[in-house]
């Protein structure tokens, strides 16, 4: 398809040359014989931009693509929901009824109100309610729609006192699991935390026991009773370790990932996962935050020893990571006119692969195939900092972390930074984080954010 938008491009000018050159020369006006010029020029530019998208793939080989995504989403909520027990599946219809329900009450509102706007403002608002509603039935949409909780649900009744004995001697960042109740819930929770800074984990039970709910919070003045007492404290000198204290915020903040899954484990087992630590030795950060109008920065270990410098200089095009002997790495090509985000990764000068923005709205994912796999960017959404998880064939093998905000030692990092599991994909990793904080740069310089999906990328 690139050769025939070439060839159409090509052909428009040559008609739009010899069209206005038989035109002067049969004696009319320049100024008149050049608007064909023009308009064949315009056809010539499109078919030229065309040609240029078509270059790496077609746009509609990508639409399929991002369609078959969704579609295949939609069939892993159905099999979620044939998995779930019939309590659930009660459940799930009485809110996808309520929220239909309260949805067309909204709907009615804006009709009945003669499009007044305060009616307008107020069936907005129902409306809303009965989508959020409709979508807080089943643990799979829920999650879907936020980062904030999870929801998880259970094969059959289950009592908090039991997930408190299996996690009570668990050893993690923020103690070990301890029953308490909250000011505002009526159930009984199992809490992990608080730490100094006032942060914890909790999870209870729904009254029927089915569902759970984990959450994480910094208002521990909210905790009203102790029910028992934690068997090992929160961890509480970090030092003065820049390291240390990154590897603590980073275990607390996918600590919510750790309990879900050994939650679930349990579940299965009776056995929960341990939690497993990170290393100071996993930690790389950014000396500067990356800034639209580019500079050059470098890429540090925990002793603070540069393993790799980054070259992000006007225009932005082109981003590479050089060793610390000046071999080129990685680059990182910006594909200009694509309507979402598109990257050609390119490692030590051999095509790697292409990376690609995936048409979502609630958090941001890229996506890209490599020879290892399937490659995913996957944004942690509703938390403090842009965050994003470094998948390959569904495990982690990294984490880019942004504007965290962290005060250590009262001074406050706001710096980028990167967790890496896996150290032979340091390099890959080095490279999403350089692309990610390039996409962020540019939309905190006022570009179009990376979730509209719906205007041509253009710087």
């Amino acid at each position: 398809m690139k050769k025939v938008w070439i060839g159409l491009s090509v052909a428009c000018v040559l008609i739009g040359v010899l069209g206005t050159i038989e035109d002067v020369m049969s004696g009319t006006p320049f100024e008149e014989a050049a608007v064909l010029l023009f308009f064949f020029g315009l056809l010539a530019a499109l078919f030229a931009w065309l040609a240029w998208l078509w270059r790496i793939r077609s746009p509609l080989k990508r639409t399929a693509e991002q369609i078959g995504a969704i579609a295949d989403t939609a069939k892993e909520n159905n099999k979620a929901y044939r998995e779930l027990s019939k309590s659930l599946k009660r459940r799930v219809w009485k809110y996808r009824i309520a929220g239909a329900v309260i949805a067309v009450v909204g709907v009615w509102l804006w009709v009945a109100g003669n499009w007044d706007i305060f009616w307008l403002v107020v069936g907005t608002v129902v409306l809303i309610a009965g989508i959020a509603i409709f979508m807080m039935g089943s643990p799979a949409d829920y999650n879907s729609m936020t980062d904030g909780m999870t929801m998880l649900g259970f094969d059959r009744k289950r009592k908090i006192e039991e997930f408190y004995q299996a996690f009570r001697e668990i050893q993690t960042p923020l103690g070990s699991g301890w029953l308490g109740r909250f000011r505002t819930s009526p159930y009984d929770t199992l809490i992990f935390g608080p730490d100094d800074r006032g942060q914890f984990i909790y999870f209870y039970l729904n009254g029927s026991g089915d569902v759970g709910f984990i959450g994480y919070s910094f208002l521990d003045n909210f905790i009203s009773k102790k029910l028992t007492e934690p068997v090992y404290p929160p961890e509480e000198n970090l030092g003065a370790d820049t390291a240390g204290h990154l590897c603590y915020h980073t275990d607390v903040f996918f600590f919510r990932d750790w309990l879900e899954e050994s939650i679930r484990q349990y579940a299965r087992t009776g056995q929960p996962l341990p939690f497993k630590a990170s290393s100071p030795s996993d930690v790389y950060t950014f000396t500067e935050n990356f800034k639209l109008t580019g500079q050059h920065f470098e890429v540090q270990d925990a002793n603070q020893n540069t393993v790799y410098i980054v070259d992000g200089t006007i225009p932005l095009i082109n981003l590479r990571i050089f060793d610390t002997e000046q071999n080129e790495i990685f680059r990182m090509t910006k594909e200009i006119g694509h309507a979402l985000a598109t990257y050609s990764f390119f490692y030590k000068g051999e095509p790697y692969g292409v990376l690609e923005k995936q048409l979502t709205f609630v958090r941001d994912k890229f996506a890209m195939e490599i020879k290892d796999g399937k490659l995913e960017l996957i944004e942690y959404a509703g938390t403090i900092g842009h965050n994003f998880r470094v998948m390959l064939n569904g495990r982690m093998i990294g984490a880019i972390m942004d504007n965290m905000d962290i005060t250590i030692q009262n001074v406050l990092w706001d710096n980028a930074f990167l967790i890496v599991y896996e150290k032979e994909y340091l390099p890959l990793v080095t490279a999403m984080a350089v692309m990610v904080t390039r996409e962020l740069a540019r939309d905190e310089d006022g570009g179009l954010t990376n979730r509209t999906g719906g205007a041509t990328d253009i710087i």
